[in-house]
């Protein structure tokens, strides 16, 4: 069978013979259920062409004219699901009440009325053909328009004709049973043709699903066929009642009528736009968690990271043509395989690339013919951990599926496409320095290369907030350290303020810390508007169920409005950050644990406080090595100490007042070894 669908395709199409099997199995499917539709098509516009009255133009342009308006309207709200079919293989089911609205029509003005769909179908066609380059584009525009030029040609024209034999006429009598009878029988009759005219593309893509993923995949293809044709015809017998307000209560109450089905499409289409979105945001972090996952997981030296990202990314865009190289001229990622894309003028023009860019279908492309049609793009430039050059850019060519691909609805892919930039970069990075440290003793190498790592992952610069001053330091004990701490820019100018610590210490408290980071800052950005307990909650939830190191970690993280200076926060475990407040006199307050610390149960809550910082008043987060560092002598410098020696310095900048404490303690210590991290952030309002 397959040998043969093959033969006939490529008598109009001959390089499917070149294709893989995937894209081979779809092209011979696009020219076989062209072929299959091509005459119900060409009869439906015969017929149509011979039912037309030009008299019903002559005395209903008006009318009409309004009709094709709503048409417009209506097509332009359509409804949408994208749903995986199989592994990298996407289908886009969409809907809209443009096709109930020519139902209307059809039913006051008789078959005639058909030609504002077919005349929209074929605009809209022969627009889109001129947009597109691709041979494969062409095949399946012209597959898709027969289809529906069939099913509202040859199918409505045959429902039309029982319509009249049972006694239908135009326009519709009013909502009487029998004529509402009458017209939701020519409905049905339109709908189980539409079925005949799919029968081949439906019976072509079980077969097709069956022989690519098997028939355990078989669900998925039935659940999107089902909602292609269903979505479609849903509406329509909302056409008979829509046709009956028009005929009894004018065309006023009518419009009134649409007009709340206006509402009713424009909502559809929200929600439509908010599922997608969120399928996308959802199935982008699984996939970069399980990619983050594969690349701590694989060899140093990046040897598997073109086979790492070839499992992992195909999966976080639908339907993408996806380029991943390296200056000046690897070639990292190609998808598919056989995509003959010429990337030289992308490479030329990506080396100067700064941050993500997004290209619309209807934007010219920079590096390109300005005059040629494309698919919409996103570049992402991956930089170096280093020194922030641009090493590399990330190309992604996404398929118009059901949703159009606007530049807001580009721009939403830029978060993914930058932290796969990063990974990628860190992946580098990781190799880079492994390669360095090759020549050196095997411990010291490991340890090194664990605390470049780990320092990659903390900020590289201190925010900068108006009427604040933000101040911090890191002093490890080791080549690497289980302190961390992070800045975390939020929604309407607010920042989450972050400190923790791993309870150990050496390269498994580092990979801990590398963890636990960035399980914090990817759900604070993920959850915008959450609560620091819903992101505590979150990462300590994946901590308990993809690490097994028996660890816990301190954290205290508090997100700060500058607006309102409040601070909402919770503490995990952590030492109690001080707020002391210049106006009196130094008093503080203690910030004290409220929950647990992280990894230790499941299901563990914290609450959240919330404080109001003054001006003046200064904030204290610290970490354990600075009450727990030693003297000669053995003595602690202890909690009370560190409260005095604050009280001394208030009234400095945020960081002279933190070198000025570091130095105590550093006196205070004397020729003693350093035995834990210490980690010190002061937050100051000064207006």
């Amino acid at each position: 069978m397959e040998k043969l669908l093959l033969g006939i395709a490529a008598c109009l199409w001959p390089e499917l013979k070149t294709f893989n099997q995937a894209r081979r199995l779809v092209g011979v499917g696009d020219v076989v259920t062209l072929l299959w539709s091509l005459p119900f098509a060409l009869v439906g516009l015969i017929w149509l062409a011979c039912e037309t009255r030009l008299a019903v133009f002559r005395e209903h342009w008006q009318s009409l004219l309004l009709f094709g308006i709503l048409l417009l309207v209506f097509t332009r709200l359509s409804y949408f699901l994208i749903i995986e079919i199989r592994t990298d293989r996407y289908g886009s089911a969409d809907g809209s009440l443009a096709s109930m609205v020519q139902w209307t029509a059809v039913f006051l003005f008789g078959p005639t009325a058909m030609w504002l769909l077919a005349l929209w179908l074929l605009s809209h066609a022969i627009l889109d053909w001129f947009k597109t380059r691709s041979t494969a584009a062409h095949w399946a525009q012209a597959r898709s328009l027969t289809h529906d030029l069939a099913s509202l040609t040859f199918g409505g024209l045959t429902a039309l004709t029982v319509y009249q034999l049972l006694g239908g006429t135009y326009p519709l009598p009013g909502l009487t049973l029998p004529s509402i009878l009458m017209a939701f029988s020519a409905l049905a009759i339109q709908f189980g043709l539409v079925l005949a005219i799919w029968s081949m593309y439906i019976a072509y893509g079980i077969w097709m699903q069956n022989k690519l993923a098997g028939s355990s995949a078989m669900k998925p293809l039935l659940i999107f066929l089902a909602l292609a044709l269903g979505l479609q015809y849903l509406t329509h017998p909302f056409a008979i009642q829509a046709a009956g307000i028009y005929v009894q209560n004018g065309v006023w109450v009518f419009l009134f009528f649409m007009s709340g089905l206006f509402l009713i499409a424009f909502l559809g289409r929200q929600l439509s736009w908010a599922v997608e979105s969120s399928r996308q945001r959802s199935r982008q972090l699984e996939q970069l968690e399980r990619l983050g996952q594969a690349i701590i997981n694989a060899i140093p030296d990046a040897s598997t990271l073109p086979q790492i990202l070839e499992e992992h990314v195909p999966a976080m865009f639908p339907s993408a043509r996806i380029g991943i190289f390296i200056y000046p001229d690897q070639l990292m990622l190609c998808i598919p395989e056989d995509w003959q894309m010429e990337f030289e003028p992308i490479w030329q023009w990506g080396q100067a690339c700064k941050h993500p860019q997004a290209f619309p279908a209807n934007q010219p492309l920079p590096w390109g013919n300005p005059f040629l049609g494309h698919d919409p793009v996103v570049v992402a430039p991956i930089f170096a951990f280093v020194d922030g050059s641009n090493i590399g850019c990330i190309y992604i060519e996404l398929r118009s599926l059901a949703q159009p691909w606007p530049h807001r609805a580009l721009t939403n892919l830029y978060p993914a496409a930058k932290t796969l930039a990063d990974q990628i970069a860190s992946a580098l990075h990781q190799a880079q320095t492994y390669e360095e440290t090759l020549t050196f003793e095997q411990t010291l190498q490991e340890l090194k290369f664990a605390g470049r790592i780990q320092s990659s992952f903390l900020p590289k610069e201190i925010p900068t907030l108006d009427g604040w001053e933000l101040a911090v330091t890191l002093l490890p004990a080791r080549e690497t350290s289980g302190d961390f701490f992070d800045f975390i820019p939020l929604a309407n100018g607010k920042i989450g303020l972050l400190i923790a610590d791993v309870a150990d210490k050496g390269v498994g408290a580092a990979l801990y810390m590398a963890l636990c980071r960035t399980l914090i800052r990817t759900y604070a950005l993920e959850y915008v508007e959450a609560q620091p307990d819903l992101v505590f909650f979150a990462a300590n939830e994946r901590l308990l169920a993809d690490a097994r190191a028996n660890l816990f970690v301190t954290a205290f993280y508090g997100i700060l409005d500058p607006a309102s200076a409040t601070l909402t926060y919770c503490n995990a475990g952590h030492n109690p950050p001080y707020l002391f407040s210049q106006r009196k006199e130094g008093r503080f307050t203690a910030l004290s644990a409220t929950g647990m610390p992280l990894g230790i149960e499941k299901e563990s809550i914290w609450e959240n406080n919330s404080i109001q910082i003054d001006v003046g008043d200064v904030l204290m987060l610290y970490t354990d090595g600075i009450p727990e560092a030693l003297n000669p002598e053995g003595d602690f410098f202890r909690e009370k100490r560190l409260i005095e020696v604050t009280r001394g310095f208030l009234g400095l900048s945020a960081q002279d007042l933190l070198v000025s404490v570091i130095g105590e303690i550093q006196r205070f210590a004397g020729e003693a070894p350093q035995i834990d991290d210490i980690t010190m952030l002061v937050l100051m309002r000064y207006q």
